[in-house]
Order: structure tokens, then C-alpha cells, then sequence
């Protein structure tokens, strides 16, 4: 297939939040000419994916890959997504140390295929036929047979079988994404029709894909176009949408600060509630507040979310209320589950800036972000949580114990010569304008 295909390789190690086992139920699908075009881009999408990584992980990773459990895995990972209460089988720390482990394998296997010194004479097609020996010649723990039925795993389950379930939910993560992209919900029995048929293909090399290559090329480009068309959509619907935001918002800001940031929180800023009922800021006013502005898909919110919770939880009896943002390109469910992984609890109240005011008039689209409120509304963001987090407690107790807060912000001057350079610049300006008037 000659659309461009969906590069997984070590990327299949990604992990998410896990849980529960979710079992699944199958639903029937079956991929024919006839078949939507929805249909059919999912079958290829598998198709692609079990083609890619089905040939090349085993020899990266020395695991051959257990078809069952990848389809597992992609089932309950779908699942997941579209509903919080749907879980993975195996826990997280079990499958941070199977991708820990996996991707050491791959580092000394990839280091054991490379050519040593004596090489270095070689042509680049003499030294490819010599990799690809070198490859040939690692062992390969082979696939079980494929049985087309639901794995459950448990704690103890093979190595191999925990790698083809992570590898099946990144596969579902992936298919989970491009969905949105093309703002659908694409069929998951019709990827999984496409992992089977590859996983049959390079099992049996006198197998084929159910659809041919050129129905295949055909459905690929069709998608492609329609990608393109709702990408210049959404540009011009985000344009509009930014426009009305800052009309929105200028008549919140009030005045500013050296650096251009309101000089006060303003607590008429939308917020949707989460934990709590919200329409706005408003419940949080007047009072020493801790707030925390992060996004449910960034790695250093999530790093920093157990301190704010436990930050928050030393100075709550002492009069400080808390609050977490959730920034506008979230959604509920990828919120609820950033709120379940960090352990939030009544201690922290969470809303979300669906309506992107906070963010566009206290944020610079960098999260996370941390601020501490006086009653008056005057305020000091720190930008940099974790270099900042001991003067952010000391300073907590200092605004609980009467003294605000001050955010002093240095704005830099322009260097001495970059003023006379700018000066010369507009100088020179001026005399071109003066001797082409006299002209």
C-alpha cells in the first residue's frame, strides 16, 4: 500500500492509565466492496498497523507477537477511551516494567546488528546484506497460534503476552486518534478485520488482504482529501473562534501588568464545573487561593498534580482553598481520568476552561502553570512549579498568616546600542523620505 502508513515501531510502548479488566463484546463485521468507506479506511488502517509492526517488532524486540492478545489490548483500549469506567487488565507499573524491559531488548539487539570496525570498507549494499544477517541470526521467541478468541491476562501472564497487549493499546490510542482527526467514530471490528488478515498474510505468503491494493489506494486517497478539507475548516472555524475569544475577553482583563497580564484574577472568567457545579470563578473569590492550570494530556502536569494535591492538603485546615484548570483542548473524560491517576480529592475543586477564557488571559499556552491568589484578587504566577515549589509554600504561609502575595516582574530594556541602532535605523528613514521628496 503505497498511502502513507502509520509508523508505530517503539512507539508501541507508550502506556496509559490501566485498571480492571473490560471485556469487550465482538461485534459482527465483515469487510466487502460494498462496504462503507468508514468501514473500509478502518479495515486498512489495520491492515497497515498489523503489516508494519506484526513484521518488524519481532526482530526488533526478539517477541514474536501474539495476535490474540494485540487485539485484547486494542479492544479494551478503545473501550477506555469512549468510557472512563472501562478499564485496562493490567496495572500500570506492570506495564511501565514490560516496556522497560522490551525497549533494553531492543537497544541490545539494535547494538548487535551493527557492523564492527572491520567493516568500515565495505560498500553501503555489502555492509545492508550484512545487518540484515546479523538480524536474521537473533533468535525469536515465536508467536503462539492464533486462536481468534478474548484473552484474559493476569499478573502473571507470559512477557510475550503483556508486550502484544501494550502493543494493542497503543494500537487503540492511535485508531482512538485519527479518529477524532477525521471527527468520526470509526468501527473497531474493522481494524481488527485488518490485523487478522495481515497477521494471515505474513503467516501464509499465498494469503491476501480482502480488498485489493488499488481499492485500498483509492480509499486512502479519498481520505487524505477529506482530511485536507477539514483541516482548512477547522483553520478558519479557530480563527473565527480566536477572534470572538478576544472580544470575549477584553473587557475582562482590567488593568495589566508590566509583562500585559491582567493585574487581577478575574473571577467572572467561564468555568465549567467538573467536581463541582460551576458556571464561573466566582465561588473562589475573596479568599487565599491556590490555583493549578494544567492540560489531562501533558507529562509535567501529571508529575506535578500529587504535590499540588499534597500542597494543597497541608495548608487546607490553615484557610487555603485550591482549584485545578483544566485547559480548553481537553475533554471531560481525559480530565476525569487525570483527576483519578493524580488521586484528587475533595481537597481540590476541578473545572474546566472550555470556554479558553482563563487560558487566553492568564496563560501563554504553556501548563503547567500555578498561581496564588490574595482576596483581593492580586496575584503571582509561577511558571516553573517545581524549581519555584519551596518559595511557593513559604509564601502560602505568609499570605494565610495576613501578608499577601507580590509578583514583582522584571520586563527587560532594550540594550543601549539596540535603542541607538533603532534610532539610526529611523533617522535614515527619514532623510531617504526627505531627499526623495526634494527629487
Amino acid at each position: 500500500m503505497k498511502l502513507k502508513k502509520i509508523a508505530l515501531g517503539a512507539a508501541a510502548l507508550a502506556l496509559v492509565a490501566c485498571g480492571e479488566a473490560q471485556k469487550p463484546i465482538a461485534k459482527s463485521a465483515a469487510i466487502t466492496p460494498d462496504s462503507a468507506d468508514d468501514q473500509k479506511f478502518a479495515y486498512m488502517l489495520g491492515a497497515q498497523f498489523g503489516l508494519q509492526n506484526f513484521s518488524n517488532l519481532p526482530w526488533q524486540t526478539g517477541e514474536g507477537i501474539d495476535e490474540d492478545a494485540t487485539v485484547q489490548g486494542f479492544r479494551d483500549a478503545l473501550a477506555n477511551l469512549n468510557d472512563t469506567t472501562a478499564k485496562l487488565q493490567l496495572p500500570q507499573d506492570t506495564l511501565a516494567a514490560v516496556s522497560r524491559r522490551i525497549q533494553g531488548n531492543m537497544r541490545e539487539r539494535y547494538f548487535k546488528t551493527q557492523p564492527d570496525s572491520t567493516a568500515k570498507d565495505l560498500s553501503d549494499e555489502q555492509r545492508r546484506a550484512l545487518i540484515d544477517s546479523l538480524r536474521k541470526a537473533l533468535p525469536i521467541n515465536a508467536a503462539p497460534a492464533v486462536k481468534n478468541e478474548k484473552v484474559t491476562l493476569q499478573a502473571n501472564a507470559s512477557e510475550q503476552q503483556k508486550f502484544s497487549y501494550l502493543v494493542g493499546v497503543q494500537f487503540g490510542n492511535q485508531f482512538y486518534s485519527i479518529g477524532r482527526q477525521f471527527q468520526t467514530d470509526f468501527d473497531g471490528e474493522y481494524f481488527v478485520l485488518g490485523i487478522r488478515d495481515a497477521g494471515k498474510k505474513l503467516r501464509d505468503t499465498t494469503s491476501a488482504l480482502t480488498l485489493p491494493e488499488d481499492t485500498l489506494k483509492a480509499v486512502g486517497d479519498r481520505f487524505n482529501e477529506k482530511l485536507k478539507t477539514i483541516r482548512e475548516e477547522m483553520t478558519k472555524k479557530q480563527q473565527a473562534e480566536e477572534e470572538k475569544l478576544k472580544a470575549e475577553v477584553a473587557s475582562l482583563r482590567g488593568d495589566t501588568l508590566a509583562n500585559g497580564m491582567p493585574a487581577k484574577m478575574n473571577f467572572k472568567v467561564k468555568a465549567s464545573g467538573i467536581t463541582v457545579k460551576s458556571e464561573d470563578l466566582s465561588d473562589f473569590a475573596g479568599k487565599p487561593l491556590l490555583m493549578f492550570y494544567f492540560s489531562a494530556t501533558c507529562g509535567h502536569c501529571a508529575h506535578a498534580a500529587p504535590q499540588i494535591l499534597e500542597i494543597a492538603k497541608e495548608f487546607a485546615q490553615k484557610g487555603l482553598t485550591t482549584v485545578s484548570i483544566a485547559s480548553g483542548g481537553n475533554n471531560k473524560p481525559g480530565i476525569r481520568r487525570f483527576i483519578d491517576d493524580a488521586k484528587f480529592d475533595e481537597t481540590i475543586s476541578v473545572v474546566w476552561d472550555e470556554s479558553r477564557q482563563f487560558g487566553e488571559l492568564y496563560s501563554d499556552g504553556y501548563v503547567p502553570k500555578v498561581y496564588l491568589v490574595n482576596p483581593n484578587g492580586t496575584y503571582k504566577q509561577y511558571a516553573a512549579f517545581e524549581k519555584e515549589k519551596e518559595d511557593l509554600k513559604k509564601e502560602i504561609a505568609e499570605l494565610l498568616n495576613g501578608k499577601n502575595v507580590e509578583w514583582k516582574i522584571e520586563v527587560k530594556k532594550p540594550a543601549a546600542d539596540s535603542v541607538k541602532a533603532t534610532e539610526a535605523k529611523q533617522e535614515a528613514k527619514k532623510d531617504a523620505k526627505s531627499a526623495k521628496a526634494k527629487k
